[in-house]
């Protein structure tokens, strides 16, 4: 069972702007409901026991809409939102002591695949998919029998698309925040969430690969 889940809403510093820079991304509205509402029912259906919210930019606006979907959601600020997305899970990390799914809030995932990835939540698991053409903004992996190897945008060899989800079991959850941690340390400005992963995979730890193809889901950008 999940008994946290991390909703990263800082995505490209939580700003929106390739959607016009008036709101922040997690409020942009998709027939009529904002997408942070999307992720929570995304994350309510995967079984999650507990939602954290990292905000950034309209931070106000967004903690009303939070407010009106559930008053049991921790929302949390980042004050650092235009820097790289891992000070936006940096925010989260000392509320989190057990397992832990992390969420981009500019996607919209299927409820088969809440199914899917319920199925497969053990260890540390890079959610993605099989089944679509990857572009240059793309976050692409290469793995060997579904384990990571590498993860990045600029791979020119790949064998598969990252999806925006990672789930950390609580039995690694110490490795996770020590390794973002000596990221963060560095006092570089754009580091991000996948650069954990990276490192876990240099450091000979397992990353492990979910597979959620065969439903599509969409991504909110331009």
């Amino acid at each position: 069972a999940v008994t946290n889940t991390v909703l990263d809403i800082d995505q490209a510093a939580g700003m929106g702007q390739r959607l016009g820079g008036k709101t922040t991304k997690a409020l942009v509205e998709i027939e009529g409901r904002p997408l942070c509402h999307y992720a929570f029912d995304f994350l309510r259906a995967v079984g999650v026991n507990n939602l954290v919210v990292i905000g950034g930019f309209c931070f106000d606006d967004l903690k009303k809409k939070v407010e009106e979907y559930s008053k049991d959601i921790l929302i949390l600020e980042n004050k650092d939102y235009k820097k790289g997305n891992l000070f936006t899970l940096e925010k989260a990390l000392p509320h989190i002591s057990n397992s832990f799914l992390l969420c981009n809030t500019d996607h919209i995932y299927r409820r088969a695949i809440a199914d899917k990835v319920r199925l497969q939540l053990q260890d540390v698991k890079a959610f993605c998919d099989f089944d679509r053409p990857l572009g240059d903004d793309d976050m692409k992996v290469w793995h060997d029998d579904y384990k990571l190897a590498h993860i990045s945008k600029k791979l020119t060899d790949f064998n598969g698309g990252y999806v925006g989800l990672t789930y950390c079991d609580g039995e690694r959850l110490d490795n996770y925040k020590a390794i973002a941690s000596q990221f963060l340390s560095k006092g570089e400005d754009n580091v991000v969430a996948e650069d954990v992963l990276r490192h876990l995979v240099a450091n000979g730890h397992d990353v492990h690969i979910g597979d959620i193809s065969g439903h599509g889901w969409l991504e909110v950008d331009f």
